[in-house]
């Protein structure tokens, strides 16, 4: 009877080292998990001032060209997101009036999560951040009309939502669904009230190579209570074009909670200069034009990580500023990327509700427990 059970034993340790062995001899190729996918959509520009109604006066198409992987848990982050798929893309399309706005063309990278693993049908959403290059601009000479963009590069951001339907074994699939694509160069360049398309899309794409099924590992446990310093700024251009940029810059203090695995809420305190402001205050010759261009703030941040990249979401108000043209309200979009264990980059658009105000580049330090 011991006999028997030894050998039972046995061969139950030769069958699980077995399967160990199996999984560790798979060999990974680029291929796998590999997609292509094109896009056609059509909409319309969003006049979302009354200067630029009058100018609109056709409705927008563009051509999305898109290559990615499928994620399937290398990573235990991915879990977070149902498996994501994170790949580059290509836009191409026209902006609602060829000879004032002229034609887009944009690379971005994205990624695109389901609300929930992917069966034959799903719905999901996707989020991409590039550069754009539009054929016309803002000109004095050349082109007046053009209240827009002052600049031939510019930020591009990427939203849609999708409803998916999965074909041939997962390896096709058909997408259609709603896209927001948004173009401005921050104020870098004026003028710049920026260009926003809305448009209903459809998609194809397929898969080439293997599909790689997925893995579940355990998730990290990330720490609770984040203190960080972050110095950060850029150029900035007066409201008025062609009278030059100046420098504006900020100190930010923040403590970060986390209070799930991918999103975390934040407490911060802002010192913020204004070089636009100085120059406006000393045109107009204040006693301290210095000091009263600084102005200090206090915000709170909403941040969704994806690993270790952080899309921050503030709303923060200045407080008994002297200098008021901006009112008392400020916000933030962005992202925040984690360098090393203390080291992190920073990238933020700063605006006052909906008129943008300064692209922040920064480096902070930062430490977790």
């Amino acid at each position: 009877m011991k006999l028997k059970t030894f050998l039972y034993l046995l061969i139950l340790i030769s069958i699980h080292q077995t399967s160990i062995a199996q999984n560790d001899s798979i060999k990974y190729k680029f291929t796998d998990n590999l997609y292509i996918s094109g896009q056609y959509g059509a909409g319309f520009l969003i006049a979302h001032r009354g200067s630029l109604e009058s100018l609109v006066n056709t409705y927008t198409y563009s051509f999305i060209v898109e290559v990615a992987k499928t994620s399937y848990g290398k990573k235990a982050w991915e879990q977070l997101y149902n498996f994501p798929s994170l790949g580059i893309g290509y836009f191409h399309g026209n902006l609602g009036n060829d000879e004032v706005f002229g034609i887009g063309d944009a690379l971005y990278g994205f990624i695109e999560a389901p609300y929930s693993l992917e069966k034959k049908l799903s719905f999901g959403y996707k989020f991409g951040v590039g550069v754009a290059y539009l054929s016309e601009k803002a000109d004095l000479y050349d082109n007046i009309y053009n209240l827009a963009i002052g600049s031939h590069i510019n930020a591009f951001v990427h939203f849609s939502f999708d409803i998916k339907l999965n074909l041939l074994q997962n390896r096709l699939f058909i997408k259609t669904g709603l896209g927001f694509k948004h173009m401005s160069n921050g104020k870098i360049q004026t003028p710049n009230l920026g260009l926003n398309l809305l448009d209903w899309h459809i998609t194809s794409g397929y898969y080439f190579g293997r599909r790689i099924p997925q893995i579940n590992k355990t998730l990290p446990i990330r720490d609770k209570n984040t203190f960080m310093v972050i110095i950060a700024g850029g150029p900035k251009e007066f409201t008025e074009p062609n009278l030059g940029k100046y420098f504006a810059g900020n100190t930010t203090i923040e403590y970060e909670y986390s209070i799930q695995n991918k999103i975390s809420t934040g407490l911060g305190a802002d010192l913020f200069y204004d070089g636009v402001a100085h120059k406006e205050l000393d045109t107009e010759e204040d006693s301290k034009p210095g000091l009263h261009a600084t102005r200090f703030g206090i915000h709170a941040s909403y941040i969704i990580y994806y690993h270790k990249i952080g899309f921050i979401v503030q709303m923060g108000s200045y407080i008994a500023p002297y200098y008021k043209d901006d009112g008392y309200l400020y916000h933030r979009v962005g992202f925040r990327a984690k360098i090393t264990n203390h080291l992190l980059a920073n990238i933020t658009m700063k605006t006052h509700w909906a008129k943008a105000d300064i692209v922040e580049f920064g480096l902070g330090y930062y430490f977790s427990k």
